[in-house]
């Protein structure tokens, strides 16, 4: 049984060497452990056991992290602007001069015709004002021409304008509207608005032996008003109305009655 006894010296080596314990301690650390220092045998096994590795450590993962708040604070103070600022407010009108507000112009034509009081708008075909064509008109005879006129103007502060004869006489076959002619013309004022004066006075609108429900779109212009308080300077538009000689024999005409009607397209210009 003595040589299988183990010396007591060898087993008091192994229990105690310091050797052994740093062995075991470098074998249940992690990888990462950084290698020990190159110090003596005697004093390795005080220095690196696993609670020391663990505060060292800590020291470190504490100073990364104070740097790191630090840089955040640094990189903060930097790029971070200032909230504090003035602030003002400008307000603007429009207006003419140092006068505020602004405005639309104004358009309006009115006319007058023989046995008129006043000048006046007659904006619909309802209320159209009626040309004077004279008593011999309801007595017409084939070879008769009676004339008729309308004074046309712009109103006290108005624009200037533009305006276009239009035909609106509806014309039936073998009626006398149908039979009718007419033609127009502008002039400066109504003197020239008779048999003897019509062909020779102002410019022609519609030629004469026009039908009822013909035009040529002939044009003419109204001046604008002088100012708040003045009218424009009025044109005379003169109809003249034939009742055709060449229906002579024709009896069916006789006391017949015809609605003649037109219209003036007007559309404002400025100066």
């Amino acid at each position: 049984m003595q040589g299988h006894v183990q010396p007591q010296n060898a087993i008091t080596t192994f229990l105690y060497t310091p050797l052994s314990i740093g062995a075991r301690i470098r074998t249940t650390t992690s990888d990462r452990t950084p290698p020990a220092p190159d110090l003596p045998n005697e004093i390795k096994g005080e220095i690196m056991p696993g609670t020391r590795v663990a505060e060292r450590r800590g020291r470190t993962r504490d100073r990364v992290l104070a740097i790191s708040a630090a840089s955040v604070v640094l990189v903060a103070g930097i790029t971070v602007p200032s909230l504090a600022a003035w602030t003002d407010t400008e307000w603007i009108t429009g207006g003419v001069g140092n006068d505020a507000g602004v405005g639309a112009s104004t358009f309006e034509v009115q006319q007058f015709a023989a046995g008129d009081t006043v000048w006046d708008d007659y904006e619909t075909q309802p209320e159209a004002n009626v040309i004077d064509f004279s008593a011999q008109a309801v007595q017409l005879t084939p070879g008769d021409t009676v004339y008729g006129y309308v004074r046309l103007r712009t109103v006290a502060g108005s624009l200037g304008g533009d305006l276009t004869l239009g035909a609106d006489t509806s014309v039936v076959a073998d009626s006398l509207e149908d039979a009718l002619t007419y033609g127009a013309r502008v002039m400066n004022d109504t003197t020239g608005c008779t048999a003897g004066s019509y062909a020779s006075t102002g410019t022609e609108l519609q030629a004469l032996g026009s039908a009822l429900d013909a035009s040529a779109g002939g044009t003419f212009s109204l001046a604008a008003a002088a100012d708040e308080s003045t009218p424009g300077v009025e044109q005379v538009v003169c109809f003249a109305l034939t009742f055709p000689a060449s229906f002579a024999g024709d009896d069916t005409l006789q006391g017949a009655t015809a609605s003649t009607v037109w219209h003036f397209d007007a559309v404002s210009v400025t100066a």
